[in-house]
């Protein structure tokens, strides 16, 4: 097993690679601001003396005012300087994520990342791995499930406030409904999520299953959020009161088979029976079965396209292998704990 910085520093190659048209350096100091870990782009893409040179004044001077501002609970909070843009994060108790991206980036292209990247640092510090994947998804982000700079700077501008909203009520519930046709793999990945495990016996859902997870932002350890996890089932016979079950939902994850064709046709009927009910709410286009990619007949490029045009967010995943699975109900997460905050 690779060792903490191993990990680290595989980790941090895997958040290159998917925010790569916008990073220019990612570090990880401890609570003292010793530097743990630190990453740039390629040598052959870019100049690493150069990138340094530019950016160590920077971020050393961030740093300090991150240190003097939000001495013992680190929280979040971007910074806006010359060419750059820098986004920190505190990494559990043990570590600070500080990432330095172009002046030009889309703000909500990139937080998700840095808000997932941060939490798998923390259980890698702590010794947390059984569980974590280093791998990070390659997440296409519709409207409805982005983060924006004003939402993270109005939610430290307001911490003491929406703190003390928050606790008066500590356990915050979120309904989420899977859909999708039959035998997807909708029941597996929720199983993958809540126990990660995987079961191959194929059972089909008749009518509805109820489980919930407890799960919480990094950096908000003291606020959990409660999944209520709704599994509808697929078949015809249950359509006429499906739409009775849409209510109430806070997102929807719509699922298709890439080895099966008309599971990914019927994508577009899925989205048009849950945006009758619920024409506001963050979808994800999630196509599963990533493990058999020999038997693809679904293309990722083919998701992606159906994902902007349907405007969802989009992501391939694997039930049985476990990738990118996890988080993508983290990433919901992310999103309906701050749309709850800015209230």
């Amino acid at each position: 097993m690779a060792n903490i910085n191993e990990q680290l520093d595989i980790l941090l190659d895997n958040y290159f690679v998917v925010t790569k048209e916008y990073i220019e350096a990612v570090y990880i100091f401890n609570r003292d601001g010793l530097l743990l870990q630190k990453k740039t782009p390629p040598e052959e893409e870019r100049n690493i003396e150069e990138i340094y040179g530019a950016i160590a004044g920077i971020v050393e001077t961030t740093l300090k005012r991150i240190t003097k501002e939000y001495a013992g609970s680190y929280g979040i909070g971007t910074f806006d300087v010359e060419d750059y843009r820098l986004i920190f994060l505190e990494a559990g108790t043990e570590a600070i994520l500080l990432s330095v991206f172009r002046y030009d980036v889309e703000m909500n292209n990139v937080l998700p990342y840095s808000f997932l990247i941060a939490e798998k640092i923390s259980k890698i510090l702590e010794g947390e791995t059984q569980n974590i994947s280093l791998n990070v998804p390659n997440l296409q982000l519709g409207p409805e499930l982005s983060l924006s700079a004003k939402k993270i700077k109005d939610l430290k501008v307001n911490e003491d406030q929406i703190r003390n909203e928050l606790k008066k009520k500590r356990n915050l519930r979120f309904k989420l409904i899977v859909l999708g046709d039959p035998s997807v793999g909708k029941t597996t990945l929720i199983n993958r999520f809540v126990t990660n495990q995987f079961y191959s016996e194929y059972k089909p859902t008749l009518g509805i299953s109820i489980t919930n997870q407890e799960y919480y932002i990094q950096g908000f350890e003291d606020k959990i959020l409660n999944f209520m996890i709704w599994d509808l089932a697929g078949q015809k016979f249950f359509q006429r009161v499906r739409k009775a079950y849409y209510r109430g939902a806070n997102a929807a994850f719509i699922a298709y088979d890439i080895t099966n064709r008309k599971t990914f046709e019927s994508v577009s009927n899925w989205i048009k029976d849950i945006r009758a009910v619920l024409p506001d709410i963050p979808i994800i286009l999630l196509g599963n079965k990533i493990d058999l990619n020999e038997s693809r007949v679904v293309s990722t490029n083919e998701g992606s396209v159906l994902g902007s045009i349907l405007r969802c967010s989009f992501l391939e995943s694997s039930a049985k292998s476990g990738e990118n699975v996890r988080d993508a109900f983290n990433m919901i997460g992310i999103e309906l704990f701050f749309k709850q905050a800015s209230k």
